[in-house]
């Protein structure tokens, strides 16, 4: 199954919930999810929500089916609750930090970033988009990545994005560092890891 390049606000709408970070669901005309309305409503079993949720970190994050289950097995083997550390390791992802610096303005952008050699990891080139970064890793523009005429238009636009309280940025050298692991409240609140959690355990 490769990686979802459909489009975006049918996704959005068929999940209810701005999954994209340049698409929300109250940009579409349509609220209701696409397809020809139903003849009468129905009720979406344990189960289904339970995919819904699942379906809805993995195209947000931007992981086939293969790389989420593995992040999720990851999961279970650290000493944390699992729903947690799911989204953590997520978060760690290199092109989710990239997009968190606000290097990008969404996660298919960062992930773009990072595959074509622009992003470098302690001085070093790094083109693996699902590279966990640690506490200590400063993540920046690589030489070839700094002659780009992104990084021009991106020194204008970083003013106006903001990083979260687990990286620290330095908007003039356009670099930012790992200080400290994401916190469960740096989780987007529009998903449900339980549920994840619950889906995998059947």
């Amino acid at each position: 199954m490769s990686r979802y390049t459909g489009p975006r606000v049918r996704k959005a709408r068929r999940y209810g919930a701005p999954i994209f970070a340049n698409v929300a669901v109250a940009k579409s005309r349509k609220q209701n999810p696409p397809g020809p309305p139903p003849t009468r409503r129905k009720k979406i079993s344990d189960r289904g929500l339970q995919l819904i949720e699942k379906q809805k970190v993995r195209y947000a994050y931007g992981l086939v089916e293969k790389q989420f289950r593995n992040v999720y097995e990851k999961a279970v083997r650290t000493t944390g609750p699992t729903g947690d550390e799911l989204m953590l390791l997520l978060e760690e992802r290199l092109d989710n930090t990239v997009y968190r610096l606000g290097f990008a303005s969404t996660r298919d952008q960062a992930r773009q970033l990072v595959t074509h050699g622009h992003i470098s990891v302690k001085g070093n080139k790094l083109d693996i988009p699902s590279a966990l970064v640690k506490i200590g890793d400063e993540i920046s523009f690589t030489s070839r990545g700094l002659k780009s005429n992104y990084v021009k238009i991106l020194k204008e636009e970083i003013k106006e994005r903001t990083s979260p309280g687990w990286l620290e940025l330095d908007e003039k050298k356009l670099s930012g560092t790992v200080i400290s692991r994401p916190n469960v409240d740096d989780i987007e609140p529009i998903f449900n890891p339980n549920a994840i959690v619950e889906y995998y355990s059947r």
